[in-house]
């Protein structure tokens, strides 16, 4: 029970403080307190002072007129937050007026109290204030007198009963006594508490009252404020007012009615319920203290609306008028209100609008239900509690689970509660939210939580109403109707709270004045009042009182609060949209793997992982997942394990934000100190100290948050343990029962306690408290070594200047190597006490941070405060002691690196191949390569290097590939470049590196690294000098193949003997010889050796076309080499041996030997290499050739090579190839030419041995029988038939020129002569009829160059010489270069530049070349098997494009060099026996190393047309593409001994022939094959090989020998058939005849394949690509195979590899012995296919050879038939002319004179009219285009006619002549005079020939290296000329000089020198340039 009212007090206006007040400068009038009842304080309620503020708001002032009384209630709030309700009744009384002040100072007092005292509510009070009029002095005015009851009760209502009634009982002079009214209210009416029954009672006035007190204290009455609210501001304002009000802004209201601010304020508060309004409430503020308005606090106040005008300077105060309905919210306001979270925000509305417009819905239907008539219709008070219904559930849906995140830190003596606020937000997935977060933060959410935190309270209907709203959600959500009923009922129960019902049950009586009593003039003032009498009363009624109460207050009783809904645990997750499960399941399985330490796994996942990570639910599974394999309190990881997990809280930390980063760093926070890695010995790094640089943990907020969390996990398992300790004694108890089984939450165990707290004696209770307080500290002491972990960074001691950056950020590289700390960390202790003071200024901010932590927790937890001192006393030294404890571990991280490296993998290694430097740790870069496996690199790896090899192995950078291994090599012997470089640019690591290298290899290969910063310079430079050492070594013998494998020799010394111009004078000797012998002028002494025939040195001298320099001075060195060699012994055994080599088999096979009776015999005359030094031992010659012939013959030709027969067709045909033959030197050419003479010597010297030689090899030929044109015989087409497929007048009967030596006109029907009709003639004779005479074919057909024009072939030998373009060295090396710079670009290549991989294979002209020389061993081919003639390559030195055509020719001829041994025998023949230079072509010389001299590919150039040949003919060859791979790539390796030689007399000197033809006697080919004999042992195994070689070497320390590649082909084939093509039919005597042209050819797939899983597939022991196959693995498995990494024969192999390892399988299994797989290859019987019935028409015979002899016939034709050009040229526009002066025709040299002639537009060429017709001439205007590009209007046909136009063109002739017609020039252009003149250089002065045309149309004068020439070396204007004049002889460097053969030419830039033969020929040339200037 309590007092209806504390005090009654009677306030009246103070005349003596207006007289003082006057005085001291204008301060305003007051009140004061006329009684006060009770006199002294109520000893529970003290009188609040002050009071006459609040009852004149507007201030205290005199009026000239009474005003009505007025009521209204201030609220004032006292010290303890106590709201006293001050109910006022304020009336007016009169006061008579003294005359005491001057007028000034009543003008100024009138005048401001008027200004203040407005009447409150009265129109024309406010007018009077606001407008003063002039003062009159009346002699009555009138003060303010007020009644006033303070109470603590907010009973408004029965206050203005009261004070009404004491107001009427005054003014009616009614018959009670005041005192006695005044005594019952205060001390004789009791007023129950809440909950209490209804009050009647009378305070002696004869009235009657009743008092209903609300049902619960907790809810507050609002009566029908909240409606009015409604009314007055709309839903929206309000709305905004209460999140204003929510988030602690200033509200002020502004009304011109009290009652209205009152009500309003009262209405605001209510709706924040359950919270309480803890700040500044003053619903009334009086006028003289708005400066409170300024407080920095919130509040809710309300003032007058005239006061509006003194209050314009708030920024930050919203401003309600509640009069005109308007919210005024500063734009200023920082931060902004904040609304409610989303779809709260839009449904708070629309049930707002449900209730304030019901009808709102129907509104615009046109036929709405009619309205019933409701007797009830709803009052203001039932809208209001419906309108707070809203609010109430709002409030319960936002704080849905609050109750999970109340933690409990104390339960003794009394419960002390936290929320975990950042829980709370992440479990309700509204960390986003502003207005929940603030509201969270403010003081009514504190008040809120200690209120209504305790688990054990009485509860009320918000309780219920929480713990009930999920069932009413989800029924409303089935039902949208029951929302509304939901929302009465509650209602309901708050109108019932206010019990407003009782009220009106009983009728209340009350006494009130009459209408108009105010206004009595003579009123007698208030009456004073006898303190005494009330003190009595009240005395009497608090005696009255004492007496034990009749009724029964229905108090709440204590109970358990329901938990309502359970909030997921902090770390729980539910999956979303944004992380499905599988994310989750992915980063689940990425965290195992670190822990299982499977590394390469997780890098793969980490990608993903990174990206899940970004959503929050990611971030919670990572941490449970860590706290998964968290035992016991430390987890020592391995470097990669910690930078892992290290990087995963880094970003799970990172992403986190605001609350939710609470939860995440609390949950990594233990594990911070768990997870650590060993640095050292006795130095161990946690992971604290790389997770340092996160803002959170600066955070004080976090740090307490987190300290209570795991505080009330220790007082919980504080209690559990109680419990279970005494769970045996203790019975289950009602209270227990509604406990789940489950181990009880920290509430429910605070409920129990709470519960039996009255029960529990107080020692108990004293030590419950006492170990609840212990273990606060504790806790307090484990957080303050935590903080300090996290806060000192690990760098502290580190001097601030020299800090490094950030060094957790892993993705920085710092790593140092481990040698050496470097210079950085050598610095560290230079500065020692700038450092000191750096780490104690951060130990002294974090000890202050600490300290402040403590004093926060320790105080909330009620730690004694002997412990809180203690605890401060205790952070100095475990900051100073963690400060001295990083150092280390901050020195041991730096010097470990912090991206773990991987581990270096060593790469297989071959037999005998050996590490010779340590790897240089690496990034493999990315090239320019356009392929797959791009994402497999950049890998990080290290370059090794061996005897053998470079290598790279490493893995892929990209985490998702890190697992596959990387392995790029190439064998060293085939590097052609190496160079350094830099700025290489690592994406993945966003890391520059600054050194590299690339390494550029003929085997088609690119290795681009960068090095690891680690890695050294010098390292590198060391790596460069060895690499480069091991390219040229110091001979032949330091190769792999000698270090691997094979025999030990005895006494073979080396190559060398000393290295090449050791000394000074040993250089200076070679030079000069070298010089002599350049000059012709050294004869070599001869030797009882015969190396070179005594007239090779006056060839050598001249320098050929063909042949570059450096190839010479190759050719010079090789004859120097062996100088002073002793001669070799050969044995008769020896020479047997030799005749038992392959090659020589084979000619026993072809029937070169003696036995056949073929007219050939096989010769040993080169056995001692003195006949030819690069030709084989054994040769074969004609019977009609003595070998002393053929010794004298070899100085006939280039290099001794003779023209030797190397296979003969089964017609009798023979392929003879050798060196092109000598020519004599120019200038005994120019020496033997006289001017008259036209039948002088041809161009090329003769010797008569050399034509006895051919003479003897023509008579071996089939003699030729003549075939009319229109013959065939079947397959065997003559030449005629070649004639056939010609150009369309192909029934020309036009013949090649034969012999342009003799211009004699032959018989035609001399079957030895041919008919000829002078150059390019048509034929004499009876040329009407074509097919009269027969077709003439040649016996012998020679394929030489162009600069041969003039052929040794004799007519007379029915030979014919044909000059052919073909690709030499100079064309092939750069195409090479080009092409290996398209396969293999060093970087990316831009498209738009043209530069796509298609465009520079094009440019390189690789494919036209390898398409030239299948054209021209296609014509090779057709001449010896369709015409049975037999062919003759003597071109350039007969080693190159010689070996390229024979070799290719054979195979398209010949079966069975197109199987595996045939193969074989045909390399050994074609290109070792006959001398091709592997060593110079290759750039494998020792001497090489110094000379920049190019690789040249002609082998590989064979390779790749056998290639085409295996493309177009699948069936044709035994062996497949790997074995022709597999031979390129080592004939540039030096794994094998095979090609690593220039010639047999090498290998032969090496010792090397001798071992093999000892081997091959044994008849290896039973060793290895399918003979009863099988072993697959190496060389020295099998033991052939002899250990006591006689050679002219002295002995020598031991050697190897190294292997045969085709003796290792040969084992592996019988193991494996991985050389197999298994298409092979095996069909005998098909001749193969591909096409040619580009478009049929392909790029070969070994340019540009790779397989980076194991490096090139070509070292089988290293790649297992010969391994078996396990089917058993394959099938039913699904594979991955990855073009460019994986190797595409083994992993998908084909059917019959797959099904002979299925035979070997089943054998096994049954026990047998499995047979070789050739073996059961063999045994298989091929099934008899009935052949197709075909007619081979003649056109089918046409279709099968048509492309074939049409391309022979062009290269046969080439410039020979003048009729052939009009199909390919430019034709003659001819017009009439008249000859003058006698011409000759072009066409028939015939004269030409008179009107009768024709002369072309163009050329200016002359004929006779009938010869137009027949001259097909090219007209050359358009000068004849070189290369493959036809001339312009040129109509392409069929076939490669681009070819024939070039080749026309370079060999077409025009008629002149004058007296050099036998320098014929092909160039088209119109020739006024032409001959060869010495021209003197401008620069060095040298005297050169060239060939001189003087053009009198273009008036220049050209010049040429040779007549044949079409491009001019330059031209001299004519124009330009200035004189021409005979000059004085000059020295030119030749014998014979004549003087006056000197003139020269005088031009405006410079003169010219020039010298003719002799004196007439100078005077020519004089006259006829004379001429032209003339």
């Amino acid at each position: 029970m309590s007092r209806l009212a504390d005090y009654f007090v009677i306030v009246g206006y103070d005349s003596d403080k207006e007289k003082t007040a006057s005085n001291v400068g204008g301060q305003p009038t007051c009140g004061k307190i006329v009684q006060r009842f009770p006199e002294k304080d109520w000893p529970d309620t003290p009188f609040i002072e002050g009071i006459e503020w609040f009852c004149q708001p507007l201030g205290w002032s005199l009026s000239y007129e009474k005003q009505e009384p007025k009521f209204f209630v201030s609220v004032l709030t006292d010290i303890d937050a106590n709201k006293h309700y001050c109910a006022c009744l304020s009336f007016h009384e009169a006061v008579a007026i003294t005359q005491t002040r001057s007028v000034d100072d009543e003008d100024e007092t009138i005048g401001s109290s008027r200004l203040l005292g407005a009447t409150p509510s009265s129109t024309d009070g406010i007018a009077a204030t606001t407008t003063p009029a002039p003062i009159t002095h009346h002699s009555v005015m009138y003060a303010p007198k007020c009644l006033v009851l303070i109470s603590r009760l907010d009973c408004a209502d029965t206050f203005k009963n009261c004070l009404g009634t004491i107001y009427t009982v005054y003014i009616e002079n009614l018959a009670y006594g005041l005192e006695t009214l005044i005594g019952n209210i205060l001390g004789c009416i009791q007023v129950p508490p809440a909950g209490g029954p209804q009050v009647r009672f009378s305070i002696g006035a004869g009235d009657k009252q009743s008092l209903q007190p609300p049902q619960s204290s907790s809810l507050p009455t609002t009566g029908s404020g909240v409606h009015f609210l409604f009314k007055q501001l709309g839903i929206k304002n309000v709305l905004i007012l209460l999140c204003a009000v929510m988030t602690e802004n200033k509200i002020l209201f502004l009304s011109k009615c009290y009652w209205h601010l009152t009500d309003s304020c009262r209405a605001l508060v209510a709706l924040m319920y359950p919270f309480r309004y803890t700040h500044v409430y003053i619903p009334i503020l009086p006028a003289p203290l708005t400066e409170v308005l300024s407080t920095p606090t919130p509040f809710i106040m309300g003032i007058h609306s005239s006061l509006q005008t003194e209050i314009t300077d708030l920024l930050d105060v919203i401003v309600v008028d509640l009069d005109g309905g308007l919210v005024t919210i500063p734009e200023s306001l920082t931060p902004p209100v904040p609304i409610l979270p989303s779809p709260l925000w839009e449904q708070t509305q629309e049930l707002l609008s449900m209730i304030l417009f019901p009808n709102l819905a129907q509104a615009d239907l046109a036929f709405p239900t009619p309205e019933r008539p409701s007797s009830l219709a709803k009052t203001d008070a039932q809208i209001d509690k419906e309108l707070r219904a809203i609010f109430m559930r709002l409030f319960a849906q936002l704080l849905q689970g609050y109750r999970s995140c109340l933690t409990i830190i104390r339960i003794h003596p009394k419960p002390v509660i936290t929320f975990h606020k950042a829980g709370f937000l992440g479990a309700r997935d509204l960390i986003e939210s502003e207005f929940l977060f603030r509201v969270l933060d403010s003081m009514f959410f504190t008040t809120f939580v200690n209120e209504r935190g305790p688990p054990w309270r009485a509860s009320d209907a918000w309780d219920e109403l929480y713990s009930s709203m999920n069932e009413l959600l989800k029924s409303e959500a089935q039902n949208r109707n029951l929302i509304l009923t939901h929302i009465q009922e509650l209602g309901r129960v708050l109108y019932e709270n206010e019990g407003t019902l009782a009220h009106t049950s009983y009728a209340q009586k009350v006494l009130r004045p009459p209408e108009g009593a105010f206004q009595r003039i003579h009123q007698p003032a208030f009456p004073r009042i006898s303190s005494e009498k009330v003190e009595l009363i009240i005395q009497e009624g608090i005696r009255k009182n004492g007496v034990p109460q009749r009724f029964h207050v229905t108090r709440n009783q204590h109970r358990i609060i329901p938990m309502g809904p359970r909030l997921p645990e902090a770390l729980d997750v539910r999956p979303n949209v944004q992380n499905s499960a599988r994310r989750l399941e992915v980063l689940r399985i990425c965290v195992s793997y670190i822990f299982e330490n499977r590394i390469t796994d997780a890098r793969k996942l980490l990608p993903a992982v990174m990206r899940t990570l970004m959503h929050r639910d990611a971030r919670l599974i990572l941490c449970r997942e860590f706290f998964g394999y968290v035992h016991g309190n430390k987890a020592v990881l391995d470097h990669q394990q910690f930078e892992l997990v290290v990087r995963f809280m880094n970003k799970a930390l990172h992403k986190s934000s605001g609350v939710d980063e609470y939860t995440v760093a609390a949950a990594l926070l233990p594990m911070s100190t768990i997870f650590c890695r060993k640095l050292s010995t006795g130095v161990v790094q946690f992971a604290y100290t790389e997770i340092q640089d996160h803002a959170i943990w600066k955070n004080l907020q976090f740090w307490e948050s987190t300290f209570f969390q795991d505080v009330q996990g220790q007082i919980k398992a504080l209690y559990l343990l109680h419990r279970r300790q005494n769970e045996h004694q203790k019975e289950a108890n009602c209270v227990l029962d509604e406990v789940p089984l489950e181990e009880p939450t920290a509430l429910e165990i605070t409920a129990e306690q709470l519960r039996k707290s009255p029960t529990i004696e107080e020692e108990k209770k004293a030590e419950l408290a006492k170990s609840e307080e212990s273990t606060l500290y504790s806790q307090a002491i484990h957080f303050a070594n935590r903080m300090v972990s996290l806060l000192i960074p690990l760098d502290v001691n580190v001097d601030a200047a020299s800090k490094p950056k950030p060094a957790f950020r892993l993705e920085e590289n710092q790593s140092v190597s481990n040698s050496i700390m470097g210079s950085h960390s050598l610095s560290e202790h230079s500065d020692e006490g700038f450092e000191e003071n750096n780490a104690l200024e951060i130990g002294v901010t974090v000890g202050k941070t600490i300290s402040r932590f403590i004093d926060c927790v320790c105080t909330e937890g009620g730690v004694t405060s002997e412990h809180i001192r203690n605890l401060h006393d205790m952070v100095p030294g475990v900051v100073h002691m963690h400060i001295e404890s990083l150092e280390p571990v901050y020195l041991e991280a730096k010097r470990h690196p912090h991206v773990q490296k991987p581990k270096i993998q060593t790469p297989c290694l071959l037999p005998g191949e050996d590490l010779v430097t340590d790897h240089l740790r690496c990034f493999l870069m990315p090239d320019g390569r356009e392929d797959e496996t791009q994402c497999l690199i950049p890998a990080e790896g290290a370059l090794f290097l061996t005897n053998y090899r470079v290598v790279f192995k490493g893995s892929p950078c990209d985490p998702l590939f890190c697992e596959q291994v990387i392995v790029r090599t190439f064998p060293i012997a085939s590097m052609l470049k190496e160079k350094k470089v830099s700025v290489l640019y690592l994406a993945h690591l966003d890391q520059t590196l600054t050194e590299g290298l690339q390494l550029r290899s003929s085997s088609f290969q690119l290795i681009k690294v960068a090095f690891d910063p680690e890695v050294t310079p010098e390292q590198i430079e060391s790596f460069r000098k060895i690499l480069s050492k091991a390219r040229h070594p110091f001979d032949e013998f330091e190769y792999f193949a000698f270090q691997s494998y094979g025999t030990m020799l005895q006494g073979v010394a080396p190559l060398k003997t000393k290295e090449k111009y050791s000394t000074l004078k040993g250089f200076a000797k070679k030079t000069l010889l070298r010089g002599a012998k350049k000059a012709g002028l050294l004869q070599k002494p001869q030797t009882k050796r015969k190396l070179v025939s005594d007239y090779d040195y006056g060839s050598g001298a001249d320098a050929q076309e063909t042949q570059s320099i450096d190839d010479e001075l190759e050719d010079l060195d090789e004859f120097e080499t062996q100088n002073n060699a002793m001669p070799r012994l050969l044995t008769t055994k020896d020479v047997e041996r030799m005749r038992e080599r392959s090659y020589v088999q084979d000619w026993k096979r072809l029937g070169f030997d003696a036995e056949s009776q073929r007219g050939f015999r096989i010769s040993n005359v080169n056995t001692s290499y003195a006949t030819c030094r690069s030709y084989p031992a054994i040769i074969v010659a004609p019977v009609q050739c003595s070998d002393a012939a053929i010794m004298h013959l070899g100085r006939c030709f280039k290099g001794q090579r003779i023209p030797l027969p190397t296979w003969r067709h089964a017609n009798g045909a023979l392929l003879i190839r050798g060196g092109q033959p000598n020519s004599k030197s120019v200038i005994g050419m120019l020496k033997n030419t006289t001017g008259s003479n036209t039948n002088a010597h041809h161009d090329v010297t003769h010797y008569p041995e050399q034509d006895k030689y051919f003479l003897a090899l023509i008579n071996t030929m089939p003699k030729l029988t003549p075939l009319a044109l229109n013959q065939y015989s079947g397959m065997n087409l003559s030449m005629s038939s070649l004639m056939a497929h010609g150009p369309s007048d192909e029934r020309q009967p036009l013949t090649p020129e034969l012999s342009r030596k003799h211009k004699n006109n032959l018989d035609v029907s001399d079957g030895s002569k041919s008919s000829q009709a002078g150059k390019g003639g048509t034929m004499k004779g009876n040329s009407k009829n074509p097919t009269a005479h027969a077709f003439r074919k040649m016996r012998l057909y020679a394929l030489g160059e162009k600069s041969q024009a003039k052929s040794n072939m004799n007519v007379d030998f029915c030979a014919d010489f044909i000059p052919v373009d073909y690709p030499d060295i100079r064309q092939s090396r750069p195409a090479f270069k080009k092409l290996i710079r398209a396969c293999m670009p060093s970087h990316n290549t831009n498209e738009a530049d043209g530069q796509s991989f298609a465009k520079m294979v094009e440019q390189s002209d690789w494919l036209q070349q390898i398409s030239s020389l299948m054209q021209l061993s296609g014509a090779v081919v057709d001449l010896i098997d369709l015409q049975e003639s037999s062919v003759m390559l003597s071109l350039e030195d007969g080693s190159d494009v010689t070996a390229q055509l024979s070799s290719i020719a054979q195979l398209c001829l010949d079966p069975y060099y197109r199987t595996l041994d045939g193969f074989r025998v045909l390399v050994e023949k074609e290109w070792l026996a006959f001398g091709h230079r592997f060593a110079h072509r290759s750039n494998l010389k020792p001497s090489h190393a110094n000379t920049n001299i190019a690789f040249a590919p002609t082998f590989l150039q064979f390779l790749d047309v056998v290639h085409q040949l295996l493309r177009q003919f699948p069936m044709a060859f035994e062996f497949n593409d790997f074995y022709l791979r597999f031979l390129a790539y080592h004939s540039v390796s030096c794994r094998f001994r095979t090609f690593l030689f220039d010639c047999e007399l090498e290998r032969s000197d090496s010792g090397i022939a001798a071992m093999e033809d000892k081997r091959g006697s044994l008849n290896a080919k039973h060793i290895f094959g399918a003979g009863g004999m099988t072993s697959n042992g190496s060389d020295d195994e099998c033991n052939v090989y002899p250990l006591d070689i006689r050679s002219q070497r002295t002995p020598a320390p031991l050697s190897r020998i190294g292997h045969s590649i085709f003796d290792y082909i040969e084992r592996q084939h019988n193991k494996t058939p991985i050389f197999y093509n298994f298409l092979f039919s095996g069909d005998k005597g098909i001749t193969l005849r591909p096409q040619n042209n580009v478009a049929a050819l392909d790029l070969w797939s070994y340019y540009t394949n790779e397989e980076l899983a194991q490096g090139a597939p070509y070292d089988l022991e290293v790649t297992t690509v010969d391994d078996e196959i396990d089917l058993s693995e394959m099938k039913g498995k699904r594979m991955v195979i990855t073009a460019g990494y994986d190797n595409m024969e083994k992993c998908n192999p084909n059917a019959y590899v797959c099904l002979l390892s299925e035979v070997k399988q089943a054998e096994t299994e049954r026990g047998h012995l499995p047979q070789k797989w050739l073996q059961v290859w063999n045994s298989l019987e091929v099934p008899q296919l009935e052949p197709a019935a075909r007619n081979a028409s003649l056109g089918n015979i046409f279709v099968q050879t048509h492309q074939h002899k049409r391309s022979t016939l062009e290269i046969i034709m080439k410039g020979r038939l003048a009729g052939y050009q009009d199909k390919y040229f430019h034709p003659h526009r001819f017009e009439k002319h008249p000859y003058t002066t006698p011409t000759n025709c072009n066409h028939c040299t015939k004269l030409l004179w008179g009107p009768v002639g024709y002369r072309c537009m163009d050329c200016g060429n002359s004929y006779h009219e009938k010869c137009t017709e027949h001259s097909m001439k090219n007209c050359t205007k358009y000068k004849a285009i070189d290369g493959a590009v036809g001339p312009p209007n040129v109509n392409m046909s069929q076939g490669d006619t681009a070819s024939i136009a070039s080749s026309a063109a370079t060999t077409a002739r025009t008629s002149s002549h004058h007296f050099y017609n036998q320098f014929s020039s092909n160039v088209a252009e119109n020739r006024t005079h032409e001959g060869h003149l010495y021209k003197r250089g401008a620069l060095l002065k040298g005297w050169k020939q060239r060939w001189f045309v003087l053009d009198s149309i273009k008036h220049q004068l050209r010049y040429y290296d040779t007549s044949e020439d079409t491009a001019p070396k330059g031209i001299i204007e004519l124009a330009e000329v200035q004189s021409v004049t005979a000059a004085q002889p000059a020295q030119i460097g030749a014998k014979g000089v004549d003087e006056k053969g000197f003139f020269d030419l005088k031009t405006s830039k410079r003169t010219y020198n020039f010298y003719a033969i002799n004196a007439n020929l100078a005077q020519e040339w004089i006259e006829k340039l004379q001429a032209c200037l003339q």
